[in-house]
């Protein structure tokens, strides 16, 4: 696992009460942010039937998983690689995996898989690698949905930022390369969205394994 990765879980470690204060800060800037993800993952995971095997990666404040629970699905796994997000998981009761999508083996094979926000902390070649490891631990016709960000003339950068207090590592992807890729992994029904936010361009990629 690269040192940038590890640099930033730590900045997750210590500061992860002041990045969940700022996601709660945006998010009441912009009335419509939860309801737009909810929108988002009902239209996704339309077809699936209700007991569907989901895993998340990364689920830091858990409100993607309250999102899936109130759309009545009952087998989701939440995850994260940070113990302050999995403290944080238990405390909102829910029962968090530790696992670390770079070095971690997916412990079964699911029909949803969710991964926001958290490739974009990774290498590129660790990403690819990620990439290539959710899609081996869907089962047929499952679905992926997983973003990165995109910034015209960076390929990776260490960014501040003032409400968290320290500096994180992110890379940068384009929308064709993104496609590309994810077509190479075998996936179809690729659908890339890009969407710019207060800090950035998000491209969230939605995919299905054929089955």
């Amino acid at each position: 696992m690269s040192t940038e990765n590890d640099e930033t879980i730590e900045v997750y470690e210590k500061f992860g009460q002041n990045y969940l204060d700022r996601n709660k800060k945006d998010s009441e800037a912009d009335p419509h942010y939860l309801e737009r993800r909810r929108f988002y993952l009902e239209n996704t995971t339309k077809d699936l039937p209700k007991d569907a095997k989901i895993f998340e990666v990364g689920s830091a404040s858990g409100n993607e998983i309250k999102i899936l629970e109130s759309l009545g699905f009952t087998n989701i796994t939440p995850s994260d690689i940070a113990d302050f997000f999995i403290d944080h998981l238990r405390n909102e009761g829910f029962s968090p995996a530790k696992f670390n999508l770079i070095t971690d083996e997916f412990p079964d094979s699911y029909d949803f898989i969710r991964c926001s926000a958290v490739l974009v902390h990774f290498k590129k070649d660790e990403a690819k690698a990620a990439i290539v490891k959710m899609y081996n631990a869907l089962n047929p016709n499952g679905i992926c949905s997983f973003s990165v960000k995109l910034k015209e003339g960076h390929g990776e950068e260490w960014k501040y930022d003032k409400d968290i207090g320290a500096k994180r590592y992110f890379s940068y992807w384009g929308k064709d390369e993104l496609a590309d890729f994810a077509k190479g992994c075998g996936f179809v029904d690729i659908d890339i969205e890009q969407q710019g936010g207060i800090r950035a361009c998000w491209l969230t990629c939605t995919a299905k394994k054929p089955a």
